[in-house]
């Protein structure tokens, strides 16, 4: 008769987790903005390419400038006018005054000097502002980002002909969006909100931080973590559900606006939960089950009712304990329970068996075999309440 088969064993780990919620959100960004000329005229040249990324003040496109550049001369000579005729104008007020003490001229012509250099004063004033258009109109002539990030699809290269406003509607040339940091939009609904709105927007005005955790399409668990930083006004009634934004930093810049995300709320404190390996969970129509080992070695049928995952473990809300020990490596020589194994000791979270030899020395001779304790966590770990395999 062929010898029991060599399986791994392990027990539960216990762990502090907290009840979390899981939704899904939308990424966006913190600032976006759609880039048009504020003037008029042919592109002359493209400084950035497609999708570049850009540092502010960076050059992104020039217009003709030369019509501008022969605006401001003009706008220049007209101040510089406008000076000379103020100059003449105060001249000859100064000589009116004397003249009209001496009944020289009239006192209308007094007045009229007078007025002059109020005339004068206005224009050069004029001359003044329309310098400062011509100065800022030659400066539109070069497209800068107002912001740090990505820039979207240039809709002008050179040689086109863009219009800066008035009448008509302005070019767009492209849209240019903030990366890091990053935003994450979510709904919370209704009953959740009764549970932690108090938190939630005490967090989100510069109390204590509300800590969200976000995945991606793709990626494993929730490896981008932010915080609350805005909770809207109302509850809206057509969805009964709140939005929540948190804030993400983006250093890598693998999130990006417009996509997807899983994203994983703390509802409440933490609380020792048991867990155990996904892979040691069995189904059996609409039962989930363990396979316990006895001190004799044989196995056991334990049915589980299973909670949230976490990670590549599985929360187990009743059948467990920790001094219990389960199969977790080599399931399928595992035929019935009842049947008789030889355990070795394995890691609940790493799956990885110690040989036996080494198994057979940790225990003594004679000793029954036991699994080798999982240290529990000293650090308390957030676990997914919604989204949870069934």
């Amino acid at each position: 008769m062929p010898p029991p088969p060599q399986v791994g064993v392990a027990s539960p780990i216990s762990r502090e987790l907290a009840p979390v919620k899981e939704m899904t959100g939308t990424i966006e960004a913190v600032e976006t903005v759609s880039l048009s000329p504020q003037v008029s005229g042919p592109v002359v040249k493209v400084h950035v390419a497609d999708g570049a990324e850009v540092k502010v003040g960076d050059p992104i496109l020039d217009i003709d400038n030369r019509p501008f550049v022969a605006a401001l001369a003009r706008a220049k000579a007209e101040v510089a006018r406008a000076e000379s005729q103020l100059t003449l104008a105060k001249l000859q007020f100064e000589r009116s005054k004397r003249l009209v003490d001496g009944q020289v001229i009239s006192r209308q012509q007094f007045d009229d000097q007078q007025a002059a250099v109020q005339i004068s004063d206005a224009a050069l004033a004029a001359a003044k502002a329309a310098l400062v258009t011509a100065e800022l109109d030659l400066s539109y002539a070069r497209i800068t980002a107002p912001i740090a990030g990505r820039i979207g699809r240039i809709n002008a290269t050179v040689g086109n002909q863009v219009q800066g406003g008035g009448p008509v509607q302005p070019t767009h040339i492209t849209t240019l969006v903030s990366i890091d940091p990053i935003y994450v939009s979510f709904d919370v609904d209704e009953g959740t909100w009764q549970q932690v709105g108090p938190r939630l927007r005490a967090g989100a005005n510069g109390g204590s931080v509300v800590p969200v955790a976000v995945g991606l399409m793709g990626e494993q668990g929730h490896p981008h973590q932010g915080q609350v930083v805005f909770v809207d006004n109302r509850i809206d009634d057509t969805s009964g559900a709140i939005r929540l934004r948190a804030k993400l930093a983006n250093p890598d810049r693998s999130l990006t606006p417009g996509a997807f995300a899983r994203v994983r709320l703390e509802t409440g404190a933490a609380k020792p939960v048991i867990l155990v390996h996904e892979r040691a969970v069995l189904s059996q129509l609409n039962t989930r089950y363990v396979l316990g080992v006895k001190d004799s070695g044989e196995t056991v049928f334990r049915p589980v009712r299973l909670g949230a995952v976490v990670g590549d473990l599985r929360i187990v809300e009743d059948g467990l304990s920790v001094q219990d020990r389960i199969v977790v490596v080599g399931l399928a020589k595992v035929f019935y329970p009842g049947m008789s194994i030889t355990p070795v000791t394995a890691s609940m979270e790493t799956l990885e068996m110690a040989s036996p030899a080494v198994d057979a020395a940790q225990q003594g001779p004679g000793s029954a075999p036991a699994a080798k304790p999982e240290a529990p966590a000293t650090t308390a770990t957030t676990a997914t309440q919604e989204g949870a395999k069934p």
